[in-house]
C-alpha cells in the first residue's frame, strides 16, 4: 500500500481528511504527535517520512534495523569473539564528535566503543546525533525519550527545542497531558491520534484543557494461576554476587559490587545510562558472558559449575529492550506468550491445552482486542512491549527481571504494567527486580512496593 493510501486509511476525522504533508510543520518549529499504543502513530509517520523529500525518521524500528545491520557485519567479520561493529567515532566522524550535542549526550568517552556494546540509551543518542548531522528537511523522532535517564531526557528535550529553531521537528510519543516533555511555549502544535483517526489538532493549551479526567478500569493480572515450575527450596538466595565487575578493555562499567537478593526482596535498580544496570540484569538472566568470570551464585548454584543456561532461565521471566530487539522471529501473539513458558525466542514445542489456556488468560488481561493468531511483528512497538511484559510473567517464576518495562507505553498501559508489578509483589509468588529512569515509577516503587533501591554507579 502506498503512503497516500495509508494516510487516507489512517486519518478519518469527522471532517475531510487532511493531506499527509499538512501534518508536517510548515517551517522551523516543534510539533508533538501523541496517542495511545496501537492508535496508528508510527504508521502515520512512516508514511509521512516516505512522502516528504529529505525527511529523516528515527524510530525503534530504524534503530532495530541499524542494530541488525551491525550484527550482520559483525558476524561476517567474526574474529575470535571480538566485537567488530562500528565504533561511535566511526559512526559520527570528526564533525559529530565535535558537535555540541556530542558533549551534551556524554558520547565523547565512548568514541572507541563498538555500537553493539552500547546501552539502549547510548545507542539512541548516537543515532539521534547522526540524524541531526544529516540536516533533514523534516526530522521525525518516534519515541525519542525511551531508554534515556532523567538527566539525558532533559538534555534531549532542550536539544530538540534548539534543533526546532533551525528545522521542522515532529516528535511522536505516547504521552498523556500530564507528561509533556516540553514547556508549553516551546510547542507550536499538538496532534492527537485516537482509533486511527486524527481526533485533535490545536495548541498545547487546548490539548491540556481537553485531557481525559478518568483512567480506564483494568482487570487484575492472572497471577493467581500460580507458578508453572516447582518452587525453589525455601531459604535459597536467588542472587549472590560478590565483588562483581563488568569491563570492556579499559572501560569499567561497574566494579566491587556486592548484590544479594533473597526471596521477596524486591529491588529497584536506577542510575544513568551506561552505569551497568542492564549488564547486571543480563548476568542474572544467563545472557552476559562475564557472569562466568564473577563470583556469582544464582538459585543456590555458582555460575560455571555445570549448570545449563536453561537451568537458570526456567526460574526467570524477563523483559528488556534487548529482548524486544532480539525477538526477530515471526509468530503469533499466542506463540510469543507461550514461548515464555519454555524460555525461548520463538515457539519450538507443541503446546498443550493447559498451555494455551494460560496464554489466553494473559492475553485477555492485556485488553488489546487482539486475536491469539494476530502476527506479533505487525503490532505497534507499544503493543509488542505489552505482550513481552505478559510473556515475562506468564509462568510466575521465582525471579522476574524487568529492564525499563514501560518503555514505549502510553499512560494507561504503563499503569497496567505497574499493576502487574504490584500484584507479583503482593502475592509473594515472584521476586521483582526492576530498572527505571522515571521519577513517577520510583515514587510508585516507594509508595506501593516498599522494596530496596540499588543506585548505580556505586558511590564511594
Amino acid at each position: 500500500m502506498n503512503s497516500a493510501a495509508v494516510s487516507e486509511q489512517l486519518l478519518e476525522p469527522t471532517g475531510a481528511a487532511p493531506e499527509l504533508e499538512q501534518l508536517a510543520p510548515p517551517g522551523p518549529g516543534l510539533t508533538l504527535l501523541t496517542g495511545a499504543n496501537g492508535s496508528g502513530k508510527s504508521t502515520l509517520v512512516r508514511a509521512l517520512a516516505a512522502r516528504v523529500a529529505g525527511a529523516r525518521l528515527l524510530s525503534a524500528e530504524s534503530q532495530q534495523a541499524f542494530y541488525e545491520a551491525q550484527l550482520r557485519a559483525d558476524e561476517s567479520n567474526f574474529r575470535g569473539g571480538a566485537d567488530t561493529s562500528s565504533t561511535v567515532g566511526q559512526l559520527l566522524g570528526e564533525r559529530g564528535l565535535s558537535h555540541p550535542l556530542c558533549a551534551a549526550f556524554r558520547l565523547q568517552p565512548l568514541s572507541e566503543r563498538g555500537y553493539r556494546l552500547l546501552s539502549t540509551g547510548e545507542a539512541r543518542k548516537v543515532l539521534l546525533l547522526q540524524a541531526v548531522l544529516s540536516e533533514p528537511s523534516l526530522l521525525i523522532l518516534d519515541e525519542p525519550f525511551e531508554g534515556l535517564d532523567r538527566a539525558a531526557q532533559a538534555e534531549l528535550a532542550q536539544a530538540i527545542v534548539h534543533a526546532a529553531e533551525q528545522l521542522p521537528v515532529l516528535v511522536v510519543a505516547a504521552l498523556s497531558a500530564r507528561e509533556l516533555p516540553f514547556a508549553e511555549e516551546a510547542l507550536a502544535e499538538v496532534l492527537l491520534i485516537s482509533g486511527r483517526k486524527l481526533s485533535f489538532r490545536g495548541t498545547p493549551q487546548a490539548f491540556l484543557a481537553r485531557a481525559a479526567q478518568h483512567a480506564r478500569q483494568h482487570t487484575p493480572p492472572p497471577v493467581e494461576l500460580g507458578s508453572w515450575y516447582e518452587p525453589l527450596r525455601p531459604g535459597v538466595p536467588l542472587v549472590e554476587l560478590r565483588q562483581g565487575s563488568v569491563r570492556y578493555g579499559e572501560q569499567v562499567v561497574f566494579e566491587q559490587l556486592d548484590f544479594r537478593v533473597a526471596p521477596g526482596q524486591h529491588t529497584l535498580i536506577e542510575g544513568p545510562n551506561g552505569s551497568g544496570k542492564s549488564s547486571l540484569l543480563e548476568m542474572l538472566t544467563g545472557d552476559h558472558p562475564q557472569a562466568y568470570s564473577n563470583d556469582l551464585h544464582l538459585f543456590g548454584r555458582r555460575r560455571g559449575s555445570g549448570e545449563t543456561v536453561w537451568d537458570i532461565k526456567k526460574n526467570v521471566g524477563a523483559v528488556s529492550a534487548r529482548l524486544h530487539r532480539d525477538y526477530r522471529v515471526g509468530g503469533s501473539v499466542e506463540e510469543v506468550l507461550l514461548s515464555g513458558l519454555f524460555d525461548s525466542i520463538g515457539l519450538y514445542q507443541q503446546p498443550e491445552p493447559s498451555h494455551r489456556a494460560r496464554a489466553r488468560a494473559w492475553l485477555a488481561w492485556l485488553q488489546l482486542g487482539l486475536a491469539p493468531s494476530a502476527a506479533f511483528r505487525e503490532l505497534s512497538f507499544g503493543q509488542q512491549r505489552l505482550v513481552l511484559i505478559a510473556r515475562a510473567a506468564i509462568k510466575v517464576p521465582p525471579l522476574v527481571v524487568m529492564d525499563e518495562p514501560t518503555a514505549g507505553l502510553d499512560a494507561d498501559n504503563r499503569a497496567r504494567a505497574l499493576e502487574l508489578v504490584e500484584s507479583l509483589c503482593a502475592q509473594q509468588k515472584s521476586t521483582v527486580l526492576m530498572v527505571t529512569h522515571r521519577a513517577d515509577e520510583r515514587a510508585f516503587w516507594q509508595e506501593r512496593i516498599g522494596g530496596a533501591i540499588l543506585s548505580l554507579p556505586l558511590r564511594g
